[in-house]
């Protein structure tokens, strides 16, 4: 149906990009992501200019006032890190365009063949690289699970592609991307439907623990944490998925990167950068229409 419509809406387009994807997925070495499963685990060793783009991400968070040192330093919940507060200050995105074109470092990585690779091949399709940005998350005042704390799908067309990667390391405290496979969501989405029915509870958007639990969803829940560098690939259109539950004293700064397959309001990208490419520049040639201005607007689904 997606695919209908946006051939409906662009024909030329639509076939052009899905030629582009075919041939650069057949050239370029990539790792697949599963489709039955929705995601892809990466280990630190996945991409091998990781050590590169995780020093480029602590840089900029140093830059905007994060605290790198021993152990038990941790940004203060009031610091100043020039980034958008959003969600009851849990969590915030700390990148704007601006950010992007002094570290082209981090959009790079996010075209680069094994990254785009990866995203081309699953999705069928040159995406638009929608947005890049550093997800910083801290503990919330209050123990009540809000927004994105719970599982959910994200609504951006049928599929889409995001890299959740730990800039730092990550564990139980620090509030880890969790996630379900997307064979396991589909069973466990219907199962609470029906449970929810039969209780007489609406509908919504957002899936409780104990529905999960209640359900049988329990052993099916992955939680990525890991070293620096660590991470996955992950369609949160397909996959329950929630995050930033960090404990107090906690903190976790993420690279967030998003390809989608509709065109959505994000980040502007320096487009010149790419100019002459015909893959990157199908990825992000629509950005500077479609961002709106020059600070991308929070996404209320990021984790």
């Amino acid at each position: 149906m997606w695919k209908a419509s946006a051939f409906v809406a662009a024909p030329r387009e639509t076939r052009e990009r899905s030629r582009l994807a075919k041939s650069f997925a057949t050239t370029v070495p990539h790792a697949e992501m599963s489709r039955e499963r929705g995601c892809l685990l990466m280990p630190p060793s996945h991409f091998a200019d990781m050590p590169e783009v995780i020093a480029t991400c602590r840089q900029v968070f140093a830059d905007k006032g994060g605290r790198l040192g021993d152990d038990s330093s941790t940004p203060a919940a009031d610091s100043h890190l020039g980034g958008r507060r959003m969600k009851g200050d849990y969590l915030r995105n700390l990148l704007s365009n601006d950010d992007l074109r002094h570290y082209p470092r981090l959009v790079d990585f996010a075209l680069s063949d094994a990254a785009m690779g990866m995203a081309a091949s699953y999705l069928g399709t040159i995406p638009y690289l929608n947005r890049v940005d550093l997800l910083y998350s801290i503990a919330r005042a209050s123990e009540d699970k809000v927004s994105s704390q719970l599982f959910h799908v994200d609504p951006e067309g049928l599929t889409q592609v995001k890299f959740f990667i730990n800039v730092f390391d990550v564990g139980e405290g620090e509030g880890p991307f969790t996630f379900i496979p997307a064979g396991d969501t589909a069973r466990i989405i219907r199962n609470v439907n029906v449970l929810r029915q039969q209780q007489g509870k609406p509908h919504q958007g957002r899936y409780l623990d104990e529905e999960i639990k209640a359900v049988g969803g329990d052993d099916a829940i992955v939680r990525v944490t890991g070293t620096g560098g660590s991470g996955v690939g992950v369609d949160t259109s397909r996959c329950l998925h929630m995050g930033s539950r960090v404990r107090p004293g906690s903190f976790r700064l993420c690279l967030y990167i998003q390809y989608c397959t509709t065109r959505e309001r994000g980040n502007a990208f320096d487009i010149e950068r790419y100019k002459g490419d015909p893959v990157r520049q199908s990825a992000v040639q629509h950005s500077i229409a479609s961002a709106g201005g020059e600070v991308a607007a929070p996404h209320q689904n990021d984790n």
